[in-house]
């Protein structure tokens, strides 16, 4: 029986009246790539702003590896890496000391992938966050999520702002997070 790394059970999102998601539930077991696909309006955000809990679900659970994923978990946290569809950074950083930033927030050591993510999505880390292309920004982004190696990626648009290049590059680094048992949440 394969082991379910992610679930979802019954999860439901009200504005007020107005219902953004209802009774949503998924599984997903470790090393799956799971595609979440839906027109633009369809809940797909609010699901993964709600999974993430960046948002207050309405009712329903998030359960990471059988545990309740309470938004002040650490533990689960380090589990995750998350790309949201917009991406609001300090402008007035340069790529590096983003990186370097976010890289503290981790007790092992993942400089090395860092660096290797920067090679392989052609990021310049001298610019400043404000003066980053779409594309740059989104790669930024990508970073930020792979670079500690997280038992989870959830992906909220990912390739929106890349160039078609980029997007194989991309496609090859889901490859290989598959690879090495990563689970993922694509939402397209």
């Amino acid at each position: 029986m394969e082991k379910s790394i992610l679930e979802v059970q019954n999860l439901t999102k009200y504005y007020g009246k107005i219902k953004g998601i209802e009774n949503v539930s998924i599984s997903l077991s470790e090393g799956e790539i799971f595609g979440f696909i839906g027109p633009n309006g369809a809940g797909k955000s609010t699901t993964i702003r709600s999974i993430m809990n960046l948002i207050n679900k309405t009712s329903g659970k998030v359960l990471i590896e059988g545990k309740e994923f309470d938004k002040n978990d650490v533990q689960i946290k380090e589990m995750i890496g998350y790309l949201p569809s917009e991406i609001y950074l300090y402008d007035d950083l340069t790529v590096r000391e983003m990186l370097d930033y976010h890289e503290k927030f981790f007790k092992k050591a993942i400089h090395k992938r860092r660096n290797d993510l920067v090679k392989v999505l052609q990021l310049d880390e001298s610019k400043k966050i404000e003066d980053l292309s779409l594309g740059n920004l989104k790669k930024l982004g990508i970073v930020l999520a792979f670079m500690h190696e997280p038992k989870i990626l959830i992906l909220d648009e990912p390739t929106s702002g890349l160039d078609p290049i980029m997007q194989n590059v991309f496609y090859d680094l889901l490859k290989d997070e598959k690879r090495k048992g990563t689970t993922v949440f694509y939402s397209t």
